[in-house]
């Protein structure tokens, strides 16, 4: 763990219970769920609260302790020229506390339970028991109601504020992550010697992967490539794109009553089973794909044995240059949905990666609050967005017809290290890069993602039972895919799988689920 403030001893969960709620001050303001957006409320000292452009004008930099996330050995010193940058851009002057993120669940709840907290907190695992039992007795700021007066955090994107709250408040800023970038990557090299183009279907999708077998599509000579790699997955996220194509909601949609039901129980979803398990029975993707965890997956693409892949436009721009790939004189491209008599549908995400939250333990009073969330609001300004992406002007980047050009990004990465962690993009202000057309290519692939986004339309919701539960239930869910495309159940098998899905607490999630969405559409 990388910070500077000692060792943290565990403590027992009635600990933690308890320190959630002492850590609500006697000194906090407690604000009202019926303020809206952009009102002023009242100060708790009597006073009126300073306006954020008043605080901006504060002599002396902003003293803000931040518990932040990283995924490097090293982490900025003090003498960091892009942190000091972003320092003088923001008129603050940061702490930080850096937590790799396989730590960062387990220091969160250590932090609450010892009391010992800064004043903004990276929360990684927003929907976590314990960090809905702490938003719950009051130990963050709710900060929907002051957002209006500021420029970019009120132009949030609603739809992802709807993901992030809970119990209908928003206790934190999102760090915006693209609504839906994943879809299916391929060898466009495999395609072309095949003689086939993109397909549009699903049926036309098989005849692709059925070329990528049968036809030598690398050219060698021998029968050593099949047409789809598939692996593990801890929430099928992937198997959902097959899904979607055939009508099925996003992990959660409406039946025919206007009721919530989970995709897994739908027709729509039973109809992609089958194109799986079609696809397996004919050896067109791996066999041991229940156990194949994502790296070995992944290097199965990438070595030239499978000739698509699920993965985000992120892997498609890396693997379009990975050496590995350019070593074949291979090619890659992507589509992100096929239509399978429903339209075109993408899958969406919640939108975010993690969420900013204020303790109201370090945070007393609303005039503390408006700076930290000054703070936040300058870091979606142009001049901190092309800080923490592309560094110093001159030193790593320089602009070329209003276009950033990286010098060495090598060199970027070394001085930025995770600052970036504080890109959150509530509004993107970023100074556009100059890319190969395949980049655009991709970039144009996401922006029309959006607009045909499945949502899946419990995000905004938290069972109790789920929170208690999701680990099994997802299990479940998980081995019923797999033993129905590995024909180890039929559909009365599957049928059965889902009762005893239902019977271990799936029943108790749906009506949980179902009293906040009908509660929620009658609003």
């Amino acid at each position: 763990m990388l910070t500077s403030k000692g060792k943290w001893r565990k403590t027992s969960s009635m600990l933690l219970v308890l320190a959630m709620a002492l850590s609500v001050t006697a000194g906090c303001s407690q604000n009202g769920s019926n303020n809206e957006k952009g009102s002023t409320p009242s100060s708790t000292n009597g006073q009126e609260s300073a306006n954020p452009q008043e605080t901006a004008k504060s002599e002396e930099p902003f003293k803000l302790s931040v518990m932040a996330m990283t995924a490097s050995a090293e982490t900025p010193k003090d003498d960091n020229e892009i942190l000091n940058a972003l320092e003088e851009a923001t008129g603050t002057q940061l702490d930080f506390t850096w937590v790799p993120k396989a730590q960062i669940d387990e220091k969160t709840n250590l932090m609450l339970a010892s009391g010992d907290l800064p004043q903004l907190m990276y929360i990684q695992s927003l929907k976590s028991p314990s960090i809905i039992s702490a938003a719950e007795s009051g130990a963050f700021w709710d900060v929907e109601p002051y957002l209006g007066d500021y420029p970019n955090l009120s132009q949030e994107n609603p739809s992802i504020v709807n993901n992030i709250r809970i119990d209908g408040k928003q206790y934190g800023i999102y760090k915006y992550s693209n609504l839906a970038q994943v879809g299916v990557i391929y060898r466009k090299d495999w395609l072309n010697n095949v003689g086939m183009e993109e397909p549009k279907t699903p049926d036309e999708f098989y005849e692709m992967l059925k070329a990528f077998k049968t036809e030598d599509p690398d050219k060698n000579g021998k029968d050593d490539t099949y047409g789809m790699v598939y692996y593990k997955e801890s929430f099928l996220s992937f198997f959902r794109i097959i899904a979607l194509w055939f009508g099925s909601p996003n992990i959660w949609g409406e039946d025919k009553d206007g009721n919530l039901v989970p995709d897994f129980m739908t027709d729509g979803y039973m109809e992609g089973l089958k194109f799986m398990k079609r696809l397996y029975d004919e050896k067109l993707m791996n066999q041991d794909f229940a156990v194949v965890d994502s790296g070995k997956g992944n290097e199965l693409f990438i070595t030239g044995v499978a000739g698509a892949n699920f993965g985000s436009v992120g892997n498609a721009n890396a693997w379009q240059t990975n050496e590995k790939i350019t070593a074949q004189n291979g090619e890659v491209d992507m589509f992100s949905t096929l239509d399978g008599g429903f339209g075109p549908r993408a899958r969406a995400s919640g939108g975010y990666l993690g969420v900013y939250m204020i303790p109201k333990k370090t945070v007393k009073t609303e005039d503390e609050l408006r700076k930290v969330l000054q703070f936040l609001d300058k870091l979606n300004e142009q001049k901190a967005q092309d800080l923490l992406e592309y560094g110093i002007e001159g030193k790593h980047y320089q602009l070329e017809n209003g276009e950033v050009k990286v010098l060495d990004k090598e060199q970027l990465l070394k001085d930025r290290l995770d600052l970036n962690q504080l890109q959150l993009k509530t509004v993107n202000h970023l100074t556009p890069k100059q890319n190969s057309d395949f980049g655009k290519k991709m970039e144009a692939l996401v922006q029309a993602n959006e607009k045909v986004a499945v949502v899946n339309l419990a995000e905004a919701f938290i069972s109790d039972t789920y929170s208690k539960q999701g680990q099994q239930l997802d299990n479940m869910r998980y081995d019923m895919m797999v033993k129905f495309v590995m024909g180890q159940i039929d559909e009365a098998g599957y049928k059965a799988e889902i009762d005893k899905w239902l019977q271990a607490g799936g029943s108790a999630v749906i009506q949980e689920l179902n009293d906040q969405y009908q509660k929620f559409k009658k609003q």
